[in-house]
Parts: structure tokens; C-alpha cells; sequence
């Protein structure tokens, strides 16, 4: 969800209209961000200078985005907290089951390699002098190569690179140098806190049982969620609020609630 803020009237999404919500493509954002318009926005702050920036100023050379240093809240004595991402990852590069050992140790000698100084500037930049330089203590990319504040040019893909593997901590510090300030105001400041979930694992029954609880409970939330931004229902009359709740309720949420706690609670011990 956007925010638009001009002339005194606040509008809960850019458009001029309520229902185009759910119905405006992302080219219509792009222009009604590019006109220069105050704006709040969710998104990613990777995309400030990459996206944000060069779509504004198309129309508005003085145009600058920055992150907010406050989390908008409609209740800001609750607390807030950023959770971390989980300690795995679904996606990377598989190998056969009939896989020899040599072929199995090769690959897991490789893997570990991509961890070390050099395999992560290898995944992240390339080959120096081809697809990257090194100026001082950074690692820049060259001219004919796309880069976080270029979108035209050439990837890593383009010269065969499909390397799975941990990017270099020098892309975040030399690209984008606000991540680690926002880092540090936000995750500093009282209120904010980390914590770390346990790996979720369901026996075949329970994750049967949720993928079908699961689905018609996204369905009716997107529904409800739309109703209640475009003001079709309005979240704060307890009549729309319980309605919202009892539907859910007739589809598994008490269910889902209950399954989701169990695995919780019998993988935290673990």
C-alpha cells in the first residue's frame, strides 16, 4: 500500500480514485510516482536510487527519496519487531541421488569455495577487468554493465554466470551505503527486537490438512483486505470487523491457529 499526501488530503493509495486500487498496474504507480508528487511509500530501500529516484525524476530533476527513520503505525504503543529471515533457503542447485562420491565432494568443495573472499566476488561481480574493476577497497562494476543505480546494460547471466552462492558484503557497502544506516537506526532503537523462529516442520498430515485451510483463508483476507482499503467495509465498525472474523472463522482459522501453535511449540524445543 502507498500513501499520497498533497493540498492537506491524504489518500490511502495513488490513485485518484478508491477502487483503482485493485485493479492499478505497476506502470500506473510508476507515473503517478514519476510526477512528483509527495509521496510515502512501502517498498524496497535497495530501490531508492535504482528506481525511485530515476522514475521522479523524469519529470522532477530535484526529486529525492529517502527511507523514513519511523515505522507509520496506526497504534504506535504496540511494539514492533523485524523478524529474520529463516536459516534456510528452499531454492539452490541440486544434484542427482546416483551422483558419485567424487562428484558429490566436488560439489560441495565448490559450494564452500563461493563462500570464501574470493567465490564471493566471483558470484557477486565476475571476472575483474571483464564484468568488474577494483577501485581502492570496492568492487565496481564496468562501464556496459547494469549495477544497482544503472538498469541499462549487460548481467552477469550475459557472460554465463548462474551462481547461486552468498553476495559480498561490498555490494551493500560501495551501492547502497543507507542499508547499513538504517540498519543501525532501526535495529538500535528501543522497541525493535530480533528474534528467531524455529525451521517449521509438519508431519504429512498437518501440512495436508493446512494447504487446504490455508488456501481459502489467503483467498478471503485478499478479499476482505481490498474491501477494507477501497472503503467498501470499514475496518473500525465492529459489524464489518466481525463479519470479516466469522467468515474466517468457517473456513479453518481456529484450526489453522491450533495446527501452526503445535508445530511452533514442538519445534522450539528442539
Amino acid at each position: 500500500m502507498q500513501t499520497r499526501i498533497f493540498g492537506g488530503r491524504h489518500k490511502h493509495n495513488p490513485f485518484e480514485s478508491p477502487a483503482e486500487f485493485a485493479t492499478g498496474t505497476t506502470d500506473q504507480v510508476n507515473a503517478e510516482i514519476s510526477k512528483g508528487n509527495h509521496m510515502v511509500a512501502w517498498g524496497y530501500p535497495s530501490k531508492i536510487d535504482s528506481e525511485m529516484n530515476r522514475l521522479s525524476r523524469n519529470e522532477n530533476p530535484e526529486a529525492s527519496w529517502t527511507w523514513a527513520k519511523v515505522m507509520p503505525s496506526s497504534n504506535p504503543e504496540r511494539a514492533t519487531y523485524f523478524k529474520r529471515n529463516p536459516l534456510y533457503n528452499a531454492d539452490g542447485i541440486g544434484f542427482s541421488e546416483d551422483a558419485s562420491d567424487e562428484v558429490t565432494e566436488r560439489f560441495m568443495d565448490y559450494m564452500d569455495w563461493l563462500h570464501t573472499e574470493e567465490g564471493m566476488v566471483f558470484r557477486t561481480y565476475g571476472i575483474e577487468s571483464v564484468t568488474y574493476t577494483k577501485e581502492g577497497g570496492n568492487y565496481v562494476f564496468t562501464e556496459q554493465m547494469s549495477s544497482p543505480l544503472k538498469s541499462e546494460g549487460k548481467t552477469l547471466t550475459n557472460y554465463g554466470f548462474v551462481v547461486f552462492g552468498r553476495q559480498h558484503p561490498n555490494m551493500n557497502e560501495y551501492y547502497y551505503p543507507y542499508l547499513a544506516e538504517l540498519e543501525k537506526t532501526f535495529l538500535n532503537r528501543e522497541g525493535y527486537y530480533y528474534f528467531n523462529s524455529p525451521v517449521m516442520t509438519y508431519t504429512d498430515e498437518e501440512s495436508s490438512e493446512l494447504a487446504d485451510i490455508t488456501t481459502s483463508l489467503n483467498q478471503t483476507a485478499q478479499q476482505y483486505y481490498a474491501q477494507f482499503i477501497m472503503g467498501y467495509l470499514d475496518p473500525e465498525n465492529d459489524k464489518d470487523w466481525d463479519s470479516y472474523i466469522q467468515t474466517m472463522k468457517k473456513l479453518g482459522l481456529d484450526r489453522f491457529c491450533e495446527i501452526r501453535t503445535q508445530v511452533y511449540e514442538r519445534c522450539n524445543k528442539k
